[in-house]
C-alpha cells in the first residue's frame, strides 16, 4: 500500500483549513482508496477522531523523518502556508518540512494553496530554492500563480486549480438542525455573517462600521442575522460582541461545528457577509449568494475566481459605503445565485484536477 504524508495548517480547530483537509481525505479515499494518508497535526488524536486518518505530531523531526521512510508522496497541501504577514516563522516550518522530504528522496508536491506575501528576504530565497525542486504545484488562484512566477519559480509549470474543500460534503447534523429550529423563527430569511478579529489603529471604527451596515441591511431586508464562528475560540469572542452592537434581530451559532456542519449552516442561510475566506467559499460551493470583506488578499483573489462581487477593501469600510453595497447584492441576490452556482460546478472540477495529479504521481 503506497503512502501519502500531508502538511499544512491542521489541528489548529480552524474550519477552514480542516475543511481543505477534509476534501483532499475525500479525494484521496475516492479515487485512490488503497493509498494510505498520514497527517502532520498539532493534534494528532484530534485528527485522528474528527477525520478517522493517521497522525503524528507535526513539530517532532524525528517522527517525521521515520515516517518518510515509508512515504510515497509528500504534499504541502492548501490553505496560505507560504506567507509572513501573520508570521516571519511559517514558511519557515513549511519549507522546512518539505526539504526533510526532498532530503529523504520523497517526491514533492504543493496542492491548492495561496501563496504569498513573502516579506522577508530570507522566505523568498528559501522558498524559490525549495519550491524549485518539487514535483508538481497546484495553486487555489491566478495571483498565487503570477506570485510563483514573480519569485523565480520555474519548474514544475504551476496550474490554477481550486481549494479542495470544494470536494468536501455538507453534514447537515442533529445537534445543527436542532439548534437552528431552537434559534431561528421560520419563514424569515437569515444573513450568515462571518467576522474575524483583525487588528489594527481604527479596527473598532471598522467593526463599528460593519455593524451599522449589517443592521440597516437587516432593517432593508426583514431578516435575521446568524453569526458563524469559523474558528470557533477566537471568532466567538467578536462575534458576540458584534452581535450585542447592532440593533438588528440575531444570534450566534454558539456550538463548535466541524467543517462539513458548518458548510451545510452556511447551506441554510439565504445571504452571506464575511471576512473569512472559507465562508465564501461554502457559500459558492452550497449556492449562496455573498459578499466579502477583503482584510487580505485572498479574500479578492477567490471573489474573483468565483465571480463573487469584488469584495469591499477593509481599509474602505464605512457605514455608508458598506450598507450600499450590501443592499445592492442583497437585491440583485438571485441573479448572485444563478452565478455562483455555475461558479461552483467549474470550482469542484478545478478541485478534483488536485487529485488527478497525486494519482499521476503515485503512478496509479
Amino acid at each position: 500500500m503506497k503512502q501519502v504524508l500531508l502538511s499544512g495548517y491542521y489541528g489548529f480547530n480552524n474550519i477552514g483549513d480542516e475543511a481543505v483537509l477534509g476534501g483532499i481525505l475525500a479525494g484521496l479515499r475516492t479515487e485512490l482508496p488503497n493509498v494510505r494518508p498520514v497527517v502532520l497535526s498539532a493534534d494528532p488524536e484530534g485528527t485522528r477522531q474528527l477525520h478517522g486518518v493517521d497522525a503524528i505530531p507535526r513539530m517532532d523531526r524525528a517522527v517525521i523523518q521515520a515516517e518518510l521512510r515509508h512515504t510515497d508522496l509528500f504534499i504541502s497541501g492548501g490553505g496560505s502556508l507560504l506567507q509572513d504577514v501573520t508570521s516571519f516563522r511559517s514558511p519557515l516550518y513549511y519549507l522546512g518540512v518539505l526539504w526533510l522530504a526532498q532530503r529523504a528522496g520523497v517526491p514533492t508536491m504543493m496542492l491548492a494553496q495561496g501563496v504569498g506575501p513573502l516579506r522577508n528576504p530570507i522566505n523568498r530565497f528559501l522558498a524559490k530554492k525549495v519550491l524549485n525542486r518539487l514535483h508538481t504545484i497546484t495553486v487555489r488562484d491566478a495571483a498565487s500563480a503570477a506570485y510563483l512566477r514573480a519569485l523565480g519559480v520555474e519548474t514544475p509549470p504551476v496550474e490554477v486549480t481550486a481549494d479542495p474543500s470544494f470536494l468536501l460534503a455538507p453534514n447537515d447534523s442533529a445537534p445543527l438542525a436542532q439548534w437552528w429550529e431552537s434559534h431561528l423563527p421560520a419563514k424569515r430569511p437569515v444573513i450568515g455573517v462571518a467576522i474575524r478579529h483583525w487588528p489594527g489603529p481604527r479596527s473598532e471604527e471598522r467593526y463599528t462600521a460593519i455593524a451599522d451596515a449589517l443592521a440597516a441591511l437587516a432593517e432593508h431586508s426583514g431578516a435575521q442575522l446568524l453569526f458563524l464562528p469559523m474558528q470557533y475560540t477566537t471568532d466567538l469572542p467578536i462575534a458576540e460582541e458584534m452581535a450585542g452592537w447592532t440593533p438588528a434581530d440575531s444570534r450566534v451559532l454558539d456550538i463548535p461545528l466541524t467543517a462539513p456542519e458548518m458548510l451545510a449552516a452556511i447551506g441554510r442561510c439565504d445571504f452571506i457577509v464575511a471576512m473569512r475566506l472559507h465562508a465564501l467559499i461554502f457559500a459558492v460551493q452550497r449556492h449562496v449568494p455573498a459578499f466579502g470583506i477583503s482584510y487580505d488578499p485572498k479574500v479578492l483573489d477567490f471573489s474573483l475566481a468565483s465571480r463573487l462581487p469584488v469584495p469591499l477593501d477593509w481599509d474602505e469600510v464605512t457605514p455608508e459605503g458598506l450598507t450600499t453595497a450590501l443592499r445592492q447584492h442583497w437585491d440583485a441576490r438571485e441573479a448572485l445565485r444563478a452565478v455562483v452556482t455555475s461558479s461552483a460546478v467549474k470550482l469542484a472540477t478545478l478541485a478534483q484536477w488536485n487529485i488527478a495529479r497525486v494519482k499521476e504521481l503515485l503512478g496509479a
